[in-house]
């Protein structure tokens, strides 16, 4: 039977067992990686933040995890990975990725530069993996790609976007504004002060409201269905396949949530969603 790929299979494998590679299979399929170094290091930092000042954090090429800081105190570590054709190369290579700072007393930002040619096929990469404990009452930008978005716990105003990664957020408070390319969205909302946006192109959102969230509710999908569990009583509600408009208790600030590809479930803290 002649291989549909392009390559006989017995080429395929030769050429791999020729080159020193490490295959992986996984849900997302067969990847080969050429590279046969490693480098790996830490990068740390702390910054005093007036109440209400900004953090933004933007990454390349890994994940973003956000939790609540024990002190008053933001507090940063990155773990970055470069690998490429040798050890040497990949120290080399770890050596150039920039992590950009710019700090004053009401916002601080970080953003990482790994280079050119990261994911290319075969060619070197750096990944980097930050773990970011945020104390209340902040402002909050987490943006990465080729990873995903995780918040646990946080209480301020936060923006969290992934481009071919997943976000999630549990037991957030303040407000969300989440979007992805090419990944899902789940969301625990304890509390909602001011509107929220929820958006992804190609994936399915699922959002828990905890029981003191009073809010307008606007779910919408292009391709797929919205489901609204029977346990969240919505007020005034407008109901199709495809949008569901309504009042949770009193009403409050907006959220809207909505997907292209994908479908909307929404439903009370508990049920189901835990």
């Amino acid at each position: 039977m002649r291989n549909r790929l392009g390559w006989p299979c017995g080429a395929l494998c030769l050429a791999l067992a020729l080159t020193a590679c490490d295959v992986k299979v996984g849900e997302k399929g067969v990847s080969v990686d050429f590279a046969v170094g490693k480098a790996t290091d830490e990068w740390t930092r702390t910054y005093d933040l007036s109440p209400g000042g900004r953090l933004e954090i933007v990454n390349v090429n890994g994940s973003i995890h956000a939790s609540p800081s024990t002190g008053t105190r933001v507090e940063v570590r990155a773990t970055r990975e470069a690998r490429a054709g040798s050890d040497e190369a990949s120290r080399e290579r770890l050596q150039k990725t920039e992590m950009r700072e710019e700090v004053a007393p009401d916002r601080v930002a970080i953003e990482a530069r790994t280079g050119q040619g990261d994911g290319g096929f075969g060619g070197p990469r750096v990944t980097i993996q930050w773990d970011v404990r945020i104390p209340p009452g902040l402002t909050v930008l987490l943006k990465t790609e080729n990873g995903e978005v995780r918040m646990e716990n946080l209480q301020g105003d936060v923006t969290a976007s992934a481009t071919n990664g997943a976000v999630t957020g549990l037991g957030i408070s303040g407000s969300m504004n989440a979007s992805t390319v090419n990944g899902g969205i789940r969301l625990d909302l304890e509390s909602v002060t001011k509107d929220s946006t929820i958006v992804t192109v190609n994936g399915g959102i699922r959002l828990n409201v905890g029981p003191k969230v009073s809010a307008e509710l606007e779910a919408v999908v292009v391709n797929g269905a919205v489901s609204i569990d029977d346990a969240l009583a919505l007020s005034d509600a407008t109901r199709t396949r495809q949008r569901v408009v309504g009042r949770i208790k009193t009403g409050g600030p907006r959220i809207v949530a909505q997907t292209t590809n994908g479908g909307v479930r929404v439903a009370t803290s508990g049920e189901g969603g835990n």
